[in-house]
């Protein structure tokens, strides 16, 4: 299916799942030294404007985000800025050309329910138990996970702010970090070895994903890319 315009894949008050692939899934993000510097970047870029990443996980030749949009076009922005920065210095380091990314990045609007958002950032969360790189997710360097279960706050984690469903976990951050604990080990059990499918119109309910598939065929025709 060809790409649907960014302005209809994303939407505003909406998080938003976001995935960042290596061309010809090469390794570009295969070593510390660059996911750090991806990180760096990353986080240059998001003190520039109110775009707000609630959750990552960097893995050899990809990366999974998770931000909540305020505006589609600064959003926009900031991946064009963020991945043209990494992109010269990855070819810098080794002396290459032409793109590091397979495509643009893939990004899909997450319908606004706690158990939709959950699931979302259980998955990216778990990808690195997905790929048999770890037993345990909290071990896993390059992984917001350790945050969420646990507290432990990297300095590169410095932009991360908690979704609103987090928060409502308890009333203090010790009970949200055991509550969440229980329910990612819950996830894994049930789903964690389950890819999810993230399609232009979004990851959501059925019924959701019928009502923006609608929307976004009634765009295009009348050539409007506002959001419902």
């Amino acid at each position: 299916m060809p790409r649907i315009p960014r302005s209809l894949c994303l939407i505003p008050g909406l998080s938003a799942h976001k995935t960042w692939r290596g061309h010809n899934k090469e390794f570009n993000l295969g070593s510390s030294d660059e996911k750090s510097y991806y990180l760096d970047l990353l986080n240059q870029e998001l003190a520039k404007q109110q775009s707000v990443i609630q959750a990552i996980t960097l893995m050899d030749n990809h990366s999974h985000e998770q931000y909540f949009i305020h505006d589609v076009h600064e959003f926009s922005c900031l991946m064009r800025r963020h991945h043209g920065r990494y992109g010269f210095f990855f070819n810098q380091k080794h002396q290459r050309r032409g793109k590091v990314a397979q495509d643009r990045p893939h990004t899909s609007s997450i319908e606004n329910n706690d158990l939709h958002e959950m699931t979302v950032l259980f998955y990216i969360h778990a990808n690195p138990v997905r790929a048999n790189l770890t037993k345990n997710a909290a071990n896993y360097k390059w992984s917001t996970h350790k945050l969420y279960a646990f507290g432990k706050k990297d300095p590169w984690m410095r932009n991360i702010q908690f979704p609103e469903w987090y928060m409502k976990l308890g009333k203090s951050m010790s009970e949200r970090q055991k509550k969440y604990r229980k329910l990612f080990d819950a996830y894994l059990k049930e789903r964690g070895l389950i890819k999810i499918r993230f399609s232009e119109y979004g990851y959501g309910s059925w019924v959701w994903i019928l009502q923006r598939k609608q929307h976004v065929r009634s765009a295009i025709k009348n050539n409007s890319h506002s959001p419902p």
